[in-house]
């Protein structure tokens, strides 16, 4: 009986809109080094899109987002304001409620890194 409650809870979820909102928190790098994160998305059913980036104002689209469970990854493209260059990322987030957590990879000019994200999601 418990189970198929929370089937119904986890099927409600997905196609009301479970994962839109905004989510803010922090990144942090491998040397310790802390930054902000944001995520606003919108899901309609199976479709999920958004932006995400340091800030509202400085955000850039997600792409290929994939929601099955409680896993939830995408992918999206930066670009520095200064330099202009741009980085490719791929998000692997574990959703747990209004919070997630996981990891984002980074990759530009040859180079990539790996960052660790928490993300509370903003009532």
């Amino acid at each position: 009986m418990k189970q198929c409650i929370l089937a119904l809870v986890a099927a409600f979820m997905f196609t009301t809109g479970g994962l839109s909102g905004t989510w803010t928190g922090e990144i942090t790098d491998a040397e310790g080094n802390h930054s902000n994160a944001y995520l606003q998305l919108q899901q309609d059913g199976g479709k999920i899109t958004g932006v995400t980036g340091p800030g509202k104002e400085h955000s850039w689209p997600i792409q290929h987002a994939i929601y099955t469970g409680n896993h939830l990854t995408f992918t999206a493209t930066s670009t520095d304001s200064e330099s202009g260059e741009q980085s490719k990322w791929v998000f692997d987030l574990k959703v747990n409620g209004d919070r997630m957590e996981g990891t984002a990879e980074g990759s530009r000019a040859g180079n990539s890194w790996t960052v660790n994200l928490t993300l509370t999601r903003q009532k």
